[in-house]
């Protein structure tokens, strides 16, 4: 299967401001006239597009079926990035191979996931008000900034606790942005509110705020574990397909175990 890349610019201050943006999609999809699903897949602060998994968790994605949207942000203001996100899913729909897409999986790493979540909830309280509007149907927060490093009083579980819609979590259990017994807690607290929506969590053992696990590990070959993060993923994304008219999701949980990861 051939996987295309297609450049798309990206201006989201309406002053000629161009940001560089692709769109990953496989020859199958395209030739799919009924596809009006695509994910937008956001970078963390001081990062581009290609940082970290995104080239390959964008090619995996295409791959089975899932269009992928990128752009390069130059600020971590929200705001700022905000806009460009919109500005990218607008570039990206004026594709021949995008036209018929109204409904968005939104994810990010880090700062990019904070995005995600804040997008997520502009998008669905606009599609509330108006079903013409695209859809927002589930996020994917890849190493969500619980807190700064050694900042532990400073927590960003409001943001997690706004989310309205299906959620998958990746995480590493080294992640210097999430001590491990801060994000039970939170976990524990989002899943007392009884939200209507699954919150699924997938650990990367020993990974850090990279997603990067220690050479040594005995399960690992590679600087990054891909294979479990992205079946897993993959899994989620399918069973957003599935959601009914009231918006539950019927295939709730993805295949538990990858090679270096479970999913909980």
């Amino acid at each position: 299967m051939t996987i295309f890349e297609y450049e798309i610019e990206a201006e989201p201050d309406g002053r000629g401001t161009k940001l560089e943006g692709l769109v990953t999609i496989s020859e199958t999809t395209i030739d799919r006239r009924d596809n009006d699903l695509a994910v937008l897949l956001l970078h963390g602060a001081g990062g581009d597009l290609h940082g970290g998994h995104l080239d390959d968790t964008s090619d995996y994605l295409a791959w089975m079926g899932f269009p992928v949207v990128r752009v390069t942000m130059k600020s971590p203001a929200a705001l700022y990035r905000m806009r460009a996100a919109h500005a990218a899913m607008a570039a990206a729909k004026e594709l021949d191979e995008m036209k018929h897409v109204k409904k968005w999986i939104l994810m990010g790493h880090s700062n990019g996931a904070r995005v995600a979540i804040a997008l997520a909830s502009e998008m669905l309280d606009a599609w509330r008000l108006d079903n013409n509007e695209d859809q927002p149907l589930g996020v994917v927060l890849f190493s969500f900034p619980l807190h700064a490093p050694g900042k532990h009083d400073d927590l960003r579980d409001d943001e997690l606790m706004s989310l309205e819609l299906p959620t998958f979590i990746v995480r590493g259990t080294r992640d210097t942005f999430s001590r491990q017994d801060l994000f039970d807690s939170a976990m524990k607290t989002m899943r007392d509110a009884k939200k209507a929506h699954p919150i699924i969590v997938h650990d990367v053992i020993g990974g850090n705020h990279s997603l990067q696990v220690p050479k040594s590990s005995k399960d690992t070959t590679t600087d990054i574990e891909l294979d479990g993060i992205r079946t897993a993923v993959t899994n989620f994304c399918i069973s957003l397909k599935n959601i009914n008219a009231r918006g539950r999701v019927l295939h709730q949980k993805p295949a538990g175990r990858g090679a270096n990861g479970t999913t909980r």
